[in-house]
């Protein structure tokens, strides 16, 4: 740059700067005068012939127009926002719109689970992945007699009933796959594909573990008369942790016993990897889960139970009830119940906690549906005849007759819209 363009230059910038000096704004005042004195002379004959005094107050008075303007629209899209949020989140809506709807080919008895953002298929001749347009993703074909699954993240093992094959997949595809030497009775899985089997022996029960290609982590041999009977058992997600129910008979008197394994690092030096494990005398307790890798919950046939604890879990929060469990539903953030409700209009009494153990919400629903499950913040109620929504705070949101035949229901947390599984169709609906 030549000196004298420097020069221009430098004192142009000093020019542009001087509204930094402290105490001295009238330039700014100025322009913003000269401004306004456009806006308000467009259109008259000049604000030249005005006072001083009169055009300072017009001025003033556009400025404090303005101000108000800006304010009513903030308002105004501030109301909108909240009324939107208020119907959207109080409103009942008992219609819907089936917005697409693609052909589906699947034999009957297929089964289907939400992994990840799209839909795994799966049947007694194989498993498929598909979007919710029912497009394949990968599929994987097999032969089992009875197939049952178990899903912890996007990882699930499929295992045969009374049989002896087990699949473990994910939403890539195959992950791995073995069979055992002994009858199947459940199957569990974790997160990284660590599978836990319930095998039967004629009068001995094993509880084995092995990786997703067959490789045994642990044999745990169990009899009616030692340990008792495993109803239920569950693996912790990173695959170290086992949680076994096991029910016994003793002096006539039913008693259950919960018992943690622990087959890292913290149970090798602990007999048979027990770390723990919990009595409850005349109590049956049918259902056990891992919550996380530090929590677990046991579901009593009077309540439950929230164990705390990564190396030896140990029993904290308790509930109780005094009538009849119905039925319980759960995912990784909260477990319900039904009981049989007082109220004449409702079938069922809902409530619904935390995997703390804290009262959410309750609220009533009534009967003739088959299903109910936890998905994706929502409670999904639905027979083969209609379907309902409930929020978590126990809010009727949804409920309509539909008219197929329901097959599954889904919430894929899309903006009030929901994926309906039919014999012959994948059907993507708005409620409205």
């Amino acid at each position: 740059m030549k000196m004298n363009g420097w020069k221009d230059f430098f004192q142009k910038t000093i020019q542009k700067l001087a509204f930094l000096k402290p105490g001295d704004d009238s330039s700014g005042d100025q322009e913003e005068l000269q401004v306004e004195e456009k806006q308000l002379s467009s259109g008259s004959a000049s604000v030249k012939d005005l006072p001083e005094g009169d055009l300072r107050q017009k001025l003033k008075n556009h400025r404090v127009f303005a101000r108000k303007r800006r304010l009513l629209l903030l308002g105004a899209a501030v109301c909108a926002a909240l009324g939107f949020y208020l119907y959207n989140s109080f409103y009942q809506f008992h219609d819907y719109i089936i917005s697409n709807t693609y052909e589906n080919t699947a034999s009957s008895g297929t089964q289907y689970l939400e992994l990840g953002k799209h839909i795994l298929k799966y049947n007694s001749d194989g498993v498929s992945y598909v979007t919710a347009k029912n497009e394949q993703e990968w599929s994987i074909t097999y032969s089992m007699q009875s197939p049952i699954a178990d899903a912890c993240g996007s990882t699930v093992a499929i295992a045969e009933q009374q049989g002896t094959q087990v699949y473990v997949v994910n939403e890539d595809g195959l992950v791995g796959n073995f069979e055992t030497t002994l009858p199947i009775l459940k199957v569990r899985v974790s997160r990284q594909g660590v599978v836990a089997v319930v095998l039967q022996e004629e009068d001995v029960t094993w509880v084995n573990m092995f990786r997703a290609d067959g490789t045994a982590i642990v044999n745990d041999k169990t009899t009616v008369s030692e340990s008792g009977y495993p109803i239920d058992v569950d693996i912790s997600p990173d695959g170290e942790r086992l949680m076994v129910s096991y029910l016994e008979m003793a002096e006539g008197t039913l008693k259950s016993n919960i018992v943690f394994y622990h087959f890292g690092t913290e149970g090798e030096s602990a007999e048979n990897h027990i770390v723990s494990s919990t009595e409850y005398s005349g109590t049956v307790v049918p259902i056990v889960t891992f919550c996380t890798d530090s929590r677990a919950i046991a579901v009593r046939d009077d309540g439950f139970t929230v164990f705390n604890g990564q190396n030896s879990p140990k029993a904290g929060t308790s509930i109780e009830f005094d009538e009849e469990i119905v039925s319980c539903f759960y995912d990784e953030s909260y477990i319900g119940f039904l009981f049989d409700s007082e109220e004449d209009e409702y079938d069922y009494r809902m409530e619904l906690y935390t995997q703390r153990g804290r009262r959410k919400a309750q609220g009533h629903l009534p009967g003739g549906f088959e299903e109910i499950k936890l998905e994706n913040g929502q409670i999904l109620v639905y027979s083969d005849s209609g379907l309902a929504v409930y929020t978590t705070s126990g809010r009727l949101k949804f409920s309509s007759p539909y008219e197929k035949e329901v097959e599954e229901f889904f919430y894929l947390s899309e903006f009030r819209r929901y994926l309906v599984i039919t014999g012959d169709s994948f059907d993507r609906i708005r409620i409205v």
